[in-house]
């Protein structure tokens, strides 16, 4: 299955609710980013307790843009009945298979591994085996509104295609999804380079209707051929 997941990068209780109101009807999945400052520039609002009790169907998953993850999944295992996955970065001065490995065992959710744009796919090696989803990172973390690819990291646009060629082919099972600077004109060619799963957060809230955003790009997505 491939499907646009609205990512959620919010400052206010307000704004997300807004947002969530906006795109709940027409897809599966959002994607709740958490800043905290810790391991990126950047907090974002992501109170558990309060996203809990907005009454909704959407499936919900944490990315988790810190140093020490667990805590905030725990928090969030408890409130949000309709958290189905956390997915927590490399980047992170944290063995990322015992705490990927934790979140599969102890919390009984799926887990993804996060790869900044300029992270080789073999810091993941040890670990691609045991997680759920890859998240492939095409802009820096920690802002919205950036464009595909990260020159002055070193994670350019063929760069991040090429990690999405190598990890497909790695595991052909394997859940790939990109986050960052995802446009119309680039579902395409990513979803032909092995993506299931897109990311997109200004392109769809930053415009006047995202509902009808939201619409318009499924419509699209629909209409391609995957052969």
């Amino acid at each position: 299955m491939i499907e646009i997941v609205p990512a959620f990068l919010v400052e206010s209780e307000k704004e997300f609710e807004k947002n969530l109101r906006a795109v709940e009807k027409d897809c599966r999945l959002i994607q709740v980013d958490v800043l905290d400052g810790s391991l990126f520039p950047n907090t974002s609002w992501y109170h558990p307790e309060r996203i809990g009790a907005l009454k909704t169907n959407v499936e919900m998953e944490l990315h988790l843009m810190v140093e020490n993850p667990l805590p905030i999944i725990e928090e969030w295992k408890k409130y949000v009945p309709t958290l189905t996955r956390a997915i927590v970065h490399t980047e992170m001065h944290r063995p990322s298979g015992v705490v990927t490995g934790y979140i599969k065992d102890m919390l009984r959710l799926e887990a993804g591994i996060a790869l900044n744009p300029e992270s080789p796919l073999s810091e993941i090696e040890s670990v691609l085996h045991q997680v759920d989803q890859l998240t492939i990172m095409s802009v820096h973390p920690g802002y919205q509104g950036q464009t595909f690819g990260d020159s002055p990291h070193g994670g350019d646009a063929e760069f991040i295609f090429n990690k999405i060629r190598s990890a497909r082919a790695h595991r052909c099972d394997l859940i790939i999804e990109i986050d960052g600077g995802v446009t119309q004109e680039l579902i395409e060619p990513l979803v032909k380079a092995g993506v299931n799963r897109l990311c997109i957060g200004s392109a769809l809230f930053k415009t006047k209707d995202p509902s009808k955003t939201l619409k318009d790009l499924n419509l699209y997505l629909n209409s391609l051929s995957y052969e």
